[in-house]
This record gives structure tokens, C-alpha cells and sequence, in this order.
């Protein structure tokens, strides 16, 4: 018969914004889930203790934008064009080992092509192969030329994408994504224009709402951000608010609208590193005013677009805290208890609490002081079982 596991956590940060706490148990039924947190003490003759007292134990990170078949290299739209699925799984067999060797252990898929990313998802709940629990949005839903068009769902008017959606939920996506503008990967496509009317966009709101998965809206434009948050989505991936002369145009009523019904942007700051210095900044400023709108904020980083490897997260949570000025709490919660909020996981990780999965990350350090030490990977564990020590992925067993 299983044991249960007490993990001791010297340092521990629950992933909802509050301080840490000290000495700390976290008690794992053989299920995988916590059944208690409690101060350190006595351990139960029947359990196992994992001591980790000399670190700082938090949840599981979550990603809320990858794209795990790109190759994240100079150039991965050419790199995609010219490889088979068969290439690609393998491709996503790497990215999903070196994120979760950075302690992520939740990622959202928002761009695959062929199912690609069904069949890995299904082979790492299965016990196949290491990696990431992953939602899979499968191909996204663009216009016909649109953004990302490559991967193959075109669809242009509402039925369109209504048929579109109920295709890959049929092929069993857990998300939706589609793309409210144009988009800097995609030659020939306008980045700040909607994509997409009204109508069409509350035509894949409603599917989503219907099969009860999150649905993401690229948008880097204005027009398609206040677009995508008239018709309901559940984030804005990007959201840089660009205008039509393609310098930043923020618009308060739509950032306050996105508080008001809970619309989070996901804002993939990491790759921006190499944008020019005055449009980043721009950016960046606006960043700093959804905050102050109350605009939820779910961590992702766009990883295996250009130069982004799926290790990404740790420098898109150094730029919410050094750049846009979240403290190094908040941001930590953009990655574990707001980020499973938005994607609809709240009730299964995220947090560190009773009836939560023991997806757990303990790093060197303490970084609700220094953000920068959540780099530091000591062990990670999903659902209570160690899957990385010391920077090696533990090889999956039967």
C-alpha cells in the first residue's frame, strides 16, 4: 500500500500573492493531492518525509503560451514549413523536457499543427513520456492569409469559425485559440487591424463557453483587442495595443471593461527584448496601465517563437517585476494560482493548498526577494511523485 508523503518546505509560497510562510508540511495522500499544510512537526510513522527544508517550495509553474512544435530558433516559421509531423512531435518531446526541467509543470499549447500536440499531451497523462500536463488548443483559427495560417484552420465568417471550433473539439482540443489580428511571424498580415468582426469572435466565444474550455484571442492591435474583449474571451494573448500608425495606443475604456468581466492578458514580454527600445517602452507603459486597471495578468512567454526556448518563464517573470513593477509575490501567482484561474484550473493546481494536486517547484533562494532565484531548480514533483532533481528529468517508469 502507498504511503503518504510529508514534504518539509523550510520556505513556502502558496501561489495566491500572500507572504511567505516558514517551516512548513505539506501533507500528499498516494493520489497526488495535498491533504494538509501545517507547521513542520512529528512525522506520521505511515509517511514518507521529503525534506526540503533548506529551500523554498512554491507551486508547479504554469505557462500560459507556448507553442511546443516550434523550433524556437533564428527562424521557426521556416523551420515548421519544412519539417513532417513526425518531426515535430519530436520537437515537442524536447521543449516539454527542458520546461519542465525549469519547474513548469502546467503549459497551454496555442499553435500546433496536425493534432501534434493531442497525441503529446496524451502521451505525457499517459505516463509515456516526461513533461508538462498541457491544454492543447490544436491548430488556432485564423483568416483565410491570416496569422499563422500554415497550420491550417482558415475560416472567415461566423459559421465559418463556429465550424472550425467544433472541429478541433471534436479532435480534442482543451482550449481554443484564435487570432483577432495579424501577427509578426505571419509575412503579409496586418498587425494592428481586427481580424476578425464581432460576430465571428463571439461565434468561437460561444463554442468555448458551450464545451466549457478557455479561449485565447491574439491581439496585437487596438482594434482587435477591444474586438476580442467586446465579444468575451478569455485572454488577450500579447495585447501590446497598437495602433494603426504601429505606435502603442492604449485605450482606458477597454482595459477597464477587461477588469470588469475578468478578461486576463497574457502579455508575452519575454521576446520583446529585441524590439526597439522607444516601442518597448511604450509597451511596457501599458503594461503598467492595465495593472492599475485591474486587468488580471496570467505569465506566458510565446516560447519556440524566435530565440524563446521553453525555459522562457523565469525572465518573463523578471520583466513583470523589474519592468512593469509587480511584486516578486504577484508575479510568482501570475505563474501558479492566477494563471490555473484563468485557464480554468483553479480547483486542481496552482496553489499549494487541501484538495490542490502536489505539483510543487523548490528552488535555491527565496524568491519572493529576488525573482530571479525561482531559476534556481532544485526538485520538482507532479502530483506528489519527483520528476526532476538537480536540474535531470527523472525517466518515466512502466
Amino acid at each position: 500500500m502507498a504511503r503518504m508523503l510529508v514534504i518539509r518546505a523550510g520556505r513556502l509560497i502558496d501561489g495566491t500573492g500572500a507572504a511567505p510562510q516558514t517551516d512548513r508540511d505539506v501533507y500528499v495522500e498516494a493520489d497526488g493531492r495535498i491533504v494538509a499544510v501545517q507547521p513542520a512537526g512529528d512525522v506520521p510513522s505511515d509517511a514518507d518525509l521529503l525534506d526540503l527544508r533548506t529551500l523554498t517550495v512554491l507551486p508547479g509553474l504554469i505557462d500560459c503560451h507556448v507553442h511546443l512544435v516550434f523550433s524556437r530558433g533564428q527562424n521557426p516559421r521556416a523551420d515548421l514549413l519544412l519539417e513532417d509531423d513526425q518531426r515535430l512531435l519530436l520537437r515537442g518531446v524536447d521543449g516539454a523536457r527542458e520546461a519542465l526541467r525549469a519547474g513548469i509543470t502546467t503549459v497551454r499549447d496555442l499553435g500546433g499543427r496536425g493534432g501534434v500536440t493531442f497525441r503529446l499531451r496524451d502521451a505525457i497523462a499517459d505516463g509515456l513520456l516526461a513533461g508538462p500536463r498541457i491544454l492543447a488548443a490544436g491548430s488556432p483559427i485564423t483568416i483565410t492569409g491570416g496569422h499563422c495560417h500554415f497550420l491550417g484552420l482558415e475560416a472567415d465568417t461566423p459559421a465559418d469559425v463556429q465550424r472550425a471550433a467544433r472541429g478541433q473539439l471534436k479532435a480534442g482540443a482543451n482550449c481554443l485559440k484564435i487570432m483577432a489580428t495579424g501577427g509578426r511571424m505571419t509575412p503579409g498580415t496586418n498587425i494592428t487591424m481586427a481580424q476578425y468582426t464581432l460576430e465571428a469572435l463571439r461565434a468561437a466565444v460561444d463554442e468555448a463557453q458551450r464545451a466549457h474550455v478557455p479561449l485565447a484571442a491574439h491581439a496585437l492591435g487596438t482594434a482587435g483587442i477591444r474586438t476580442a474583449t467586446q465579444a468575451g474571451v478569455t485572454t488577450i494573448e500579447h495585447c501590446n495595443w497598437l495602433g494603426a500608425d504601429g505606435q502603442v495606443d492604449f485605450d482606458d475604456a477597454v482595459a477597464e471593461q477587461m477588469a470588469a468581466q475578468g478578461t486576463a492578458a497574457v502579455p508575452t514580454l519575454f521576446p520583446l527584448r529585441r524590439t526597439a527600445p522607444v516601442l518597448r517602452g511604450q509597451i511596457l507603459d501599458a503594461m503598467r496601465r492595465m495593472v492599475a486597471h485591474g486587468v488580471p495578468l496570467a505569465a506566458g512567454t510565446d516560447a519556440g517563437v524566435s530565440l524563446t526556448p521553453f525555459d522562457s518563464l523565469s525572465g518573463e517573470l523578471e520583466v513583470l517585476v523589474h519592468d512593469v513593477g509587480l511584486r516578486p509575490v504577484q508575479a510568482l501567482a501570475a505563474a501558479t494560482g492566477q494563471a490555473a484561474t484563468t485557464l480554468g484550473l483553479g480547483g486542481t493546481v496552482g496553489t499549494i493548498a487541501p484538495g490542490r494536486l502536489a505539483d510543487l517547484l523548490a528552488v535555491n533562494g527565496d524568491p519572493s526577494q529576488r525573482i530571479q532565484d525561482v531559476r534556481n531548480v532544485r526538485h520538482v514533483l507532479q502530483s506528489g511523485r519527483t520528476t526532476v532533481r538537480d536540474g535531470v528529468v527523472l525517466e518515466v517508469s512502466g
